[in-house]
């Protein structure tokens, strides 16, 4: 580059000529410029000086300081001021309800009707207990062509001791009640018959039986019970029986698992009279597991049943029964819904005691001194043994609040020698004078449901309905067995102390057999026999109860408000309206 004392000049020209041409850059997209310098002196740039040595770091040291601190102690002084705070009120369980020793509860009402309870007993006791209960009622024949009275009575006492981790329990009952046989055709007795002392049996019974449980508080310890009773029953027909029974049941858990044994031995000696006595022995166990897994709760088992008698019968191999044991259950929402499913079986020991309870009317021995009614001795033929051979059941029940409870089910079974109940008659006349058992294979199916409503303290409400099914392959009918059968309660309570309970059943028709084709709605059977059509009933019923205080109270009841007539069992009708009031006090 060469410049000349003009330079200066010519760069303030070129600066100006420079500024022009960007303003016109602005306006115009091109510039085309020449541009000349003049000049005669040179210009020389030295080059740069480097330094060819690295800096030094300098060294730097520092001593930490040792440092003490030191604690100044003051003394604070203050005045506490206290201030008052309520006492918190604590909710404590309430003291337990006061017992007395004695108690007795009485009542009289109409057809001569009467009713005493009693009992005495010790008060709480850490040792064990004691007590004793007396029982009688009495009412008169509900036909008004049969006179006579019929009666329950009993006794009964018990007593039962801590001893280390044992409960030994034991307990003893007598008792007497005599069965009017009240039941004949009234449709076929003439208009000027003479009422009759209804044909009676009166039953004599006595039990004994010894309990020995455990009562671990640990669950998972193991745990049993055995109970062994002697029985004892006879009538003024010359029935008789002496029993001998044994239970037995022991548990123990492993693990999440519990592990179950149960056993039953049941010995049976009966007869007609002193001549001719039978024997017959059943003896069932069951080993079983069961779990809980959460809401998952399961048991499954096999049950073992032998019947000593019925070798005699149907051969030896068909002495021994297996069953199949299994229950399941889901907990669903706090059992709020809880749906279960089982499958079992069992083997059911009958006797004079089984039967008589099941029906009161069954009497095979009846002899009865009348000429117009006489009910002879059927060919009694001893008991069988009643095999639930299968049995399925399922359902769902649950708890929504406090409110409202339910349960909704069904059951389908298979029996053999199921016991029905037909009725004796003497010679071709239409007398119901008792009831024999008769056996066939019997399928029952059931479906059916409950509820509950507790609305408050004023109100609750229960009800049930079953729809029964029965396949028979010999019987004709499943005689005196309904069909379908409901109930219904409500009670209200008025005030502290006052209730009014009204209650409703509704039991569907069944069939039994008769010898008069004039008695009722009947069809004919074979060997002189008439099927008798039984219709349902409603029956209705309202109590009340007062409550004086925890000592003294009474009740009023009034019971077949409709005064239906009907008949539980067939030829046996019941009493039509009635009042039955008493009084209960604790002393």
């Amino acid at each position: 580059m060469i410049l000349n004392s003009n330079t200066p000049r010519l760069w303030m020209a070129a600066a100006g000529v420079l500024m022009a041409g960007a303003q016109a850059l602005g306006q115009a997209d091109t510039l085309e410029m020449d541009v000349t310098f003049v000049g005669s002196r040179q210009m020389e740039v030295r080059d740069a000086v480097k330094l060819s040595s690295w800096p030094t770091a300098r060294q730097l040291s520092a001593e930490k300081p040792q440092l003490s601190y030191e604690l100044l102690s003051k003394r604070l002084q203050f005045v506490p001021t206290m201030t008052p705070v309520e006492a918190t009120r604590l909710r404590v369980d309430p003291s337990l309800s006061r017992l007395y020793r004695g108690y007795v509860r009485g009542a009289v009402g109409t057809r001569g009707t009467t009713l005493l309870d009693a009992s005495y007993t010790d008060l709480r006791s850490r040792d064990g207990s004691w007590g004793t209960a007396l029982h009688h009622a009495a009412t008169n024949s509900p036909s008004s062509l049969m006179t006579g009275r019929l009666n329950d009575n009993s006794l009964d006492a018990w007593a039962s001791r801590f001893i280390g981790k044992e409960k030994v329990s034991v307990n003893a009952s007598a008792g007497r009640s005599q069965v009017l046989l009240y039941g004949f055709d009234s449709l076929a007795v003439d208009t000027a018959f003479t009422p009759l002392n209804a044909p009676s049996v009166v039953w004599s019974r006595g039990h004994v039986q010894a309990n020995f449980k455990s009562h671990h508080k640990d669950s998972t310890a193991f745990n049993h019970s055995a109970n062994v009773s002697l029985g004892w029953l006879g009538s003024d027909r010359d029935a008789r029986e002496r029993s001998v029974r044994v239970e037995a049941m022991g548990t123990q858990f492993f693990g999440a698992w519990k592990g179950q044994l149960d056993l039953d031995v049941q010995l049976d000696r009966y007869g007609l009279d002193t001549a001719a006595t039978s024997n017959q022995a059943v003896v069932a166990f069951e080993p079983s597991v069961s779990t809980r897994r959460g809401a998952l709760s399961a048991r499954a088992g096999l049950g073992v049943a032998i019947d000593a008698d019925q070798p005699t019968r149907d051969g030896l191999g068909e002495a021994f029964h297996l069953y199949p044991r299994a229950e399941v259950s889901v907990n669903l929402l706090r059992n709020l819904f809880v749906p279960y499913a089982s499958i079992g079986g069992g083997l059911q020991a009958n006797n004079f005691h089984s039967l008589t309870q099941e029906n009161p009317f069954y009497a095979p021995t009846t002899l009865t001194t009348t000429s117009t009614i006489n009910a002879q001795p059927v060919d009694f033929q001893g008991f069988r043994s009643t095999n639930k051979r299968l049995a399925l059941e399922g359902g769902i029940r649950g708890t929504i609040t406090t409110v409202f409870r339910f349960h909704g089910f069904f059951s389908t079974a298979q029996y053999e020698d199921f016991v029905l109940f037909r009725p004796t008659f003497e010679g071709d006349t239409a007398s119901f004078a008792s009831f024999n058992a008769v056996y066939d294979t019997v399928g029952v199916r059931t479906v059916g449901g409950e509820a509950a409503f507790d609305l408050g303290i004023a109100w609750s409400f229960t009800g049930g309905l079953k729809l029964h099914r029965y396949t028979l392959p010999s019987e004709d009918r499943a005689w005196n067995l309904p069909n379908t059968t409901w109930n219904a309660s409500a009670t209200y309570r008025l005030i502290e102390g006052l209730s009014i309970t009204a209650n409703a059943s509704y039991v569907g028709e069944r069939y039994s057999v008769t010898r008069s084709a004039n008695y009722g709605d009947t069809t004919p059977l074979d060997q002189g026999d008439y099927e008798l059509r039984l219709p349902g009933f409603l029956d209705l019923n309202l109590t009340g109860n007062y409550t004086y205080n925890d000592r003294l109270g009474g009740w009023l009841t009034f019971a077949n408000i409709a005064n239906a007539k009907y008949a539980t069992w067939g030829g046996f009708p019941v009493q039509g309206f009635q009042v039955l009031g008493g009084v209960h006090y604790a002393f």
